[in-house]
């Protein structure tokens, strides 16, 4: 992808705030609340994004209060943009944990049209619980879109099992897999694609992306998670406003 093209399907977006592109695509940084409304509907082919975990501990982001009162309404708001920026699927990781269980269930029920499949994605090495209680070993891949759900490859299953990541940088500890985001990205999308991920992070959509020779487009509220993707996107030449 040029920067012209860049420039012109999406002017209005990265025109209001800075980012950073290279012929890979383009890191924004901003609110998605506030830049997702200035995309224009259907401008990207897929969506892979994983919205904080809201666990209220705060324990697995350096520079990221996990606090939301309004989680349930952010998903909402968030889901019903991707749904009109994104032409084909909008992959959506989520886990229900004793927090935020209730909203991740009416999350479900409440975009239950949109939903055309779940998928699991099973840790080997889940942290395990106290006592008797029950260990979380799952996280959901809501899969959302308006027409059934195909693979690239033959016996594609709906759960796929990894371990947890164990190398995580001590600002970001809830990193997404890079095994997870190559199995989405590679089985679900196609050369030249864009995908857009509007909870950015450390960037991992970003580097499959590129690895898989896909376009991106992340987007990221917090400065220093920013820079980070930025880097380790390996922006080589680079334009910012």
């Amino acid at each position: 992808m040029t920067n012209g093209q860049l420039n012109e399907n999406f002017e209005l977006v990265l025109n209001s705030a800075l980012h950073k592109t290279d012929a890979s695509g383009s890191i924004l940084f901003g609110d998605s609340l506030a830049l997702l409304p200035l995309f224009n509907n259907k401008s990207v082919d897929y969506s892979f994004t994983s919205p904080p975990y809201n666990r209220k501990r705060n324990d697995k982001y350096r520079d990221f209060t996990d606090i939301n009162e309004n989680w349930f309404q952010l998903n909402i708001d968030i889901l019903n943009q991707l749904l009109r920026v994104t032409k084909k699927h909008i992959f959506y990781n989520i886990q229900a944990n004793y927090y935020n269980r209730q909203d991740v269930y009416k999350l479900i029920g409440l975009f239950s049209k949109n939903i055309v499949d779940i998928h699991i994605w099973e840790k080997s090495n889940p942290m395990p619980a106290s006592g008797k209680n029950i260990t979380n070993a799952v996280e959901y891949f809501l899969i959302l879109g308006n027409e059934s759900l195909k693979s690239n490859t033959t016996y594609t299953k709906n759960i796929i099992t990894t371990s947890v990541n164990s190398n995580m940088p001590k600002e970001h500890k809830a990193v997404m897999k890079t095994d997870i985001a190559e199995h989405f990205i590679s089985k679900f999308t196609n050369e030249n694609d864009i995908i857009l991920d509007c909870f950015f992070g450390y960037g991992t959509t970003g580097v499959v992306a590129k690895e898989l020779n896909r376009f991106f487009i992340g987007i990221e509220k917090e400065k220093s998670y920013y820079d980070m993707s930025v880097e380790r996107c390996g922006f080589n030449i680079i334009s910012a406003n």
